[in-house]
């Protein structure tokens, strides 16, 4: 393995200067978006909820009034202080089945306006945006050394 010498040219230092850029948003970004999970989890209370109906709602097109694609919202039910609960989800394209278990997130004081299925993977949010933006970092602080890496003579 042979480090040589090498002269950075302009180009070099720009894209080098705007991978380094992007990559302290992204941490950054890592950082707000995970400071928005810690706050909502010490604020906000979290319970099992269960898939008790799902609404459906048919999208039509605006040109020639062709019904376009059907999306299904869960109704979920879930115990918050001591009464049930009813809510109804996010449209999405797939209908979740009756009896299915999801974890519920909601401020006690407003149980009905505040609730909201958590998604299973929001805590890799910020995990993947620190690894994208360290990667950017290390990569354009690379470009920036005065030697490079050659495997030849």
């Amino acid at each position: 393995m042979n480090f040589k010498p090498h002269q950075n040219t302009f180009d070099d230092k720009l894209s080098a200067g705007i991978g380094l850029t992007f990559g302290l948003l992204f941490i950054a970004g890592g950082f707000w978006v995970r400071n928005i999970v810690v706050r909502e989890g010490a604020t906000l209370n979290e319970t099992r909820g269960t898939v008790v109906d799902s609404i459906s709602r048919r999208d039509r097109s605006s040109t020639n009034n062709e019904e376009k694609e059907i999306y299904y919202a869960p109704v979920i039910e879930f115990i918050a202080n001591g009464k049930r609960t009813r809510f109804t989800g996010n449209y999405e394209s797939y209908r979740s089945s009756n009896g299915h278990q999801v974890v519920v997130r909601y401020d006690p004081k407003q149980p009905i306006n505040t609730a909201r299925v958590v998604n299973p993977l929001e805590g890799l949010v910020p995990w993947g945006m620190f690894g994208m933006g360290g990667l950017a970092v290390v990569s354009s602080l690379g470009a920036l050394l005065p030697v490079r890496w050659s495997s030849g003579e």
